[in-house]
């Protein structure tokens, strides 16, 4: 090796070596985003009630359909919020007062 490549030598390796660790960087950074994506859905996954949407305010004012569902029972106000929207999405159901009645 003459003289004249040896600088050409250090650059080509310096480059490969930067973009080795500009590599790994991204690599790292992608697991650390699928570990968080993972952790949203197992966190998701355990509470599928709570994925509900809630009721609206027209269902939830004095006289509407949340109201007559949790005078029906008065152990459902005791249950958490999660369950009570889980229930009474399914007494909607029962009632038939759902869009759709499948």
């Amino acid at each position: 090796m003459s003289e004249s490549e040896a600088p050409t030598l250090v650059i080509l390796l310096s480059s490969c070596a930067g973009l080795l660790v500009l590599v790994l960087f991204m690599i790292f950074r992608i697991f650390g985003r699928l570990s968080r994506i993972e952790g949203l859905l197992a966190q998701n996954t355990s509470h599928p009630e709570s994925s509900g949407a809630a009721p609206s305010e027209a269902e939830t004012s004095s006289g509407g359909a949340f109201e007559a569902f949790l005078s029906e029972d008065p152990a459902r106000r005791a249950m958490s919020k999660g369950e009570q929207f889980g229930a009474y999405r399914r007494w909607r159901q029962e009632k038939g007062l759902n869009w759709s009645n499948s």
